[in-house]
C-alpha cells in the first residue's frame, strides 16, 4: 500500500535524504548519484525498508553512526526549556496532554512538500487537532480504565512533550511502557535515550533491536497487544502501521499529517495535527487505492 502515488513517494525520499546529505555538508556529486542508484535499485521492497536503508546506507558512506546527533541535542534542549509552563497549564486533564503530543509533533527532516520551523514550534503547539475515528470523551474513558498503555516514541524535541504525558499516565496509576529505536535514525530518539530521560519514572523501555521503528518488529507485535492502549507516535509509525497493518486493535495514532498526499486521502488540511485510530485512515486509504 505505500506507493500510494510512486512518483511523489520517490520523489519525497531522494528529497529528504538529499536534504540530509546537503546538511552534512556533503558536496561530492557523485555520492548523491550513488545513493540515489541505491534507493532506486531497493524501491520494490516497501516504505520502510528503502527509507530505513537509506539512511543507513549514508551513515555508512559516511562512517557517522548519528547523522543527527547534534541537532537532536538542540532540539531537546530548546524544547525542554521553553515548555515548563505550558505543561503546568494543562492540568489534570490527560486529553490536553495527548492533545499537545500530536501538536508538538512537528519535527522532521525536510521532506517533499514540509519544513520544519524551530522558531515557529511553540506557537503551533496550540493548532486544533482533528480526531478521527474516535472522540475526546472516548480516549478519555479509555485511558481511565486501562491498566497498561504502551506508547511508542518518535523525534528528539516533541520527545520532551511526550515524556510529561508519560509522567502524567504513571501519576494516574498506569502501567507504562515506552518503544524506541535502538540505533540512530534521521532525529527520532533512541532507547539509550528515553532510559536516561525516564530512569526514576517507572517506565519500561523496549528497544527495537535496530534503526527501524519498534512498531516494525513483529516479535515485539505480542507484546504491544496486551497493552489496553497502545499509542503510536508521528508519522513513520503511521505509514509503518499503513503498510504492515498489524493486528493491533488498541493503537491509536498521534501525529500531525506533514504529508501533503496523505492530508489529501485524510481530507484534512496538511501540518493538521490528528487523534486518530487504525480502522478509521485504513479505510480512507482502501478506498484510495482501489
Amino acid at each position: 500500500m505505500w506507493y500510494i502515488d510512486t512518483p511523489e513517494c520517490l520523489l519525497c525520499l531522494l528529497e529528504s535524504r538529499y536534504s540530509e546529505l546537503r546538511n552534512l555538508r556533503v558536496n561530492d556529486p557523485i555520492i548523491y548519484a550513488r545513493l540515489g542508484e541505491y534507493i532506486m535499485r531497493n524501491a520494490d521492497r516497501g516504505r520502510v525498508t528503502v527509507f530505513v536503508e537509506s539512511h543507513n546506507w549514508i551513515r555508512r558512506e559516511l562512517n557517522n553512526n548519528d547523522l543527527h546527533a547534534s541537532e537532536k541535542s538542540v532540539l531537546e534542549r530548546y524544547v525542554k526549556e521553553a515548555i515548563g509552563s505550558l505543561i503546568m497549564a494543562l492540568g489534570d486533564d490527560v486529553i490536553k496532554y495527548v492533545e499537545l503530543a500530536a501538536a508538538a509533533n512537528s519535527v522532521d527532516i525536510p521532506m517533499r512538500g514540509y519544513r520544519f520551523d524551530m522558531g515557529n514550534f511553540i506557537n503551533r503547539l496550540s493548532d486544533e487537532v482533528a480526531w478521527l475515528g474516535i472522540t475526546r470523551d472516548e480516549l478519555r474513558s479509555t485511558i481511565e480504565s486501562a491498566r497498561s498503555i504502551g506508547y511508542v516514541v518518535d523525534n528528539a524535541g516533541e520527545f520532551q512533550v511526550d515524556k510529561a504525558l508519560l509522567i502524567k499516565l504513571r501519576e494516574l496509576g498506569k502501567e507504562v511502557v515506552v518503544y524506541a529505536r535502538s540505533e540512530p535514525y534521521e532525529v527520532d530518539v533512541t532507547a539509550s535515550y528515553v532510559i536516561n530521560e525516564t530512569r526514576d519514572l517507572g517506565i519500561k523501555v523496549v528497544g527495537s533491536g535496530s534503526a527501524y521503528t519498534a512498531l516494525f518488529n513483529k516479535e515485539l507485535w505480542d507484546g504491544m497487544r496486551r497493552h489496553d492502549v497502545l499509542f503510536l507516535k508521528g508519522l513513520d509509525n503511521f505509514e509503518t502501521y499503513l503498510e504492515l497493518d498489524p493486528p493491533l486493535s488498541n493503537a491509536i495514532m498521534v501525529l500531525r499529517v506533514k504529508c501533503p498526499l496523505i492530508a489529501r486521502i485524510l481530507n484534512i488540511p496538511i501540518n493538521t495535527p490528528i487523534i486518530a485510530t487504525p480502522a478509521y485512515v485504513m479505510s480512507k486509504f482502501r478506498v484510495a487505492v482501489s
